[in-house]
């Protein structure tokens, strides 16, 4: 089984590339991801960080807040089309494998702002 930890670190780049942040600001830290990779498989931390619903919904709206950011930092025809349409595709997603995937592809769309 995959570490949860390094699979969740494209969630982490992508949000501080965005907002050009710190570890943790606009809830960057790779652990939100972990956490819902890890209940996703199983683990029990509703105690701690809710269900997989609430935390499905957190990570959907921080990946939201990026992508927005990105659309307001005068990209690329390009990337704009790339950015709209996983802004579209963000909204029917609902397993981490699909999420990473999609932060996978806007990592790609948006690697000239490393």
């Amino acid at each position: 089984m995959d570490n949860s930890y390094g699979l969740a670190m494209p969630y982490e780049h992508f949000i501080r590339r965005a907002f050009n942040c710190g570890y943790n600001e606009h809830q960057s830290k790779n652990a939100y991801l972990q956490n819902l990779i890890d209940t996703e498989r199983g683990a029990d931390l509703r105690s701690t960080v809710g269900s997989y619903e609430k935390q499905l919904k957190e990570i959907k709206k921080n990946i939201e807040k990026a992508i927005l950011k990105f659309l307001k930092s005068k990209p690329t025809i390009e990337e704009k089309t790339g950015l709209e349409k996983m802004l579209t595709q963000l909204q029917s997603l609902y397993s981490t494998n699909e999420i990473l995937s999609l932060l996978d592809e806007g990592l790609e769309i948006t690697k000239r702002y490393k």
